[in-house]
């Protein structure tokens, strides 16, 4: 089992994950089980199977295995000294055993074996991460967002602090975020944001809790436009670090603009010839002329 450590440039790593699969993916696309910005990595950009690394593009490599593979390079630096890696080739291999750490843009992914004992991370933790550093890339107002769509207060929202964080709903004095309906028990349900996502556990409120029109029995997770109802309140759960991922926002947190179809701009029509207008104006003439003849004579 291998450990993986993500991290950006100059910030504290995010907890550790730990992966068990036969083969793990590093990169921005669906694929990846690491997962980083689409700016910093191709879709699969480092494949590892057992112990052994695949550049599946050009990636910059620390660690005690970065000059092993190929021909040795000199180690790249900063300006502030900080090592920035040895660039190695698409298609080139190297060991993990002793630890290694790949330079994606401004995110590092170091891997080593996990400790002995240790418990394979869900999907959803994998997940969870790759949502966590698009937030850090969003900056502020990527937080995931609560919005009243029905109730009370129609359009209030609240933001769910960073992980580890628990938020009570309901009507009592003792809820975290207190809504004034009748439908809500005093404390009616229980959001959590963690390390592994958002979920939601009903609190045996006497109206209960739907996630997507089904009622909940367990705690459940959460995803973007997720509609709970807590009696007769809606509330609408928004997470634009998932639509990022998704591709539905840029990294300004824009929505992302889709072109619309223009018709094509017709042709201007061709510039028309003067002849038929000379050859008017020569006939205008020689009536005029043929006229003042008569006249004459």
């Amino acid at each position: 089992m291998l450990r993986f450590e993500v991290s950006e440039v100059g910030q504290e790593a995010l907890p550790a994950v730990d992966i068990g699969d036969a083969a793990v993916v590093i990169g921005s696309g669906a694929s990846a089980r690491i997962r980083v910005p689409v700016h910093a990595a191709r879709d699969e950009h480092v494949r590892i199977s057992g112990m052994r690394w695949t550049a599946l593009a050009d990636v910059r490599v620390l660690g005690a295995d970065a000059t092993k593979v190929g021909v040795p390079r000199a180690t790249d630096a900063r300006p502030d000294g900080d090592e920035l890696g040895v660039l190695h080739r698409a298609g080139e291999t190297g060991d993990v055993t002793g630890g290694v750490t790949f330079q994606l843009g401004e995110y590092r992914v170091r891997v080593t074996a996990a400790p002995a004992g240790s418990a394979a991370a869900p999907p959803q933790r994998t997940e969870s991460l790759a949502r966590e550093l698009v937030r850090g890339l969003l900056g502020s107002g990527a937080a995931p967002v609560l919005e009243v769509e029905r109730g009370p207060v129609p359009g209030v929202t609240r933001a769910l602090p960073p992980p580890d964080v628990t938020l009570v709903i309901g009507r009592g004095e003792e809820s975290g975020w207190i809504v004034l309906d009748e439908d809500l028990s005093r404390a009616h349900a229980e959001l959590h944001r963690g390390w592994d996502g958002v979920t939601i556990r009903d609190l045996d409120s006497k109206n209960g809790t739907k996630v997507d029109g089904a009622r909940i029995t367990t705690r459940t997770a959460l995803h973007d436009g997720a509609l709970i109802e807590l009696g007769k309140v809606w509330l609408r759960f928004r997470d634009p670090a998932e639509r990022h991922l998704r591709g539905e926002l840029t990294s300004a947190g824009r929505p992302r603009m889709v072109p619309s179809t223009v018709p094509a701009r017709s042709a201007p029509p061709a510039a028309t010839s003067n002849v038929p207008f000379v050859i008017a104006a020569a006939i205008a003439g020689l009536a005029v002329a043929g006229l003042v003849w008569i006249l004459a004579t």
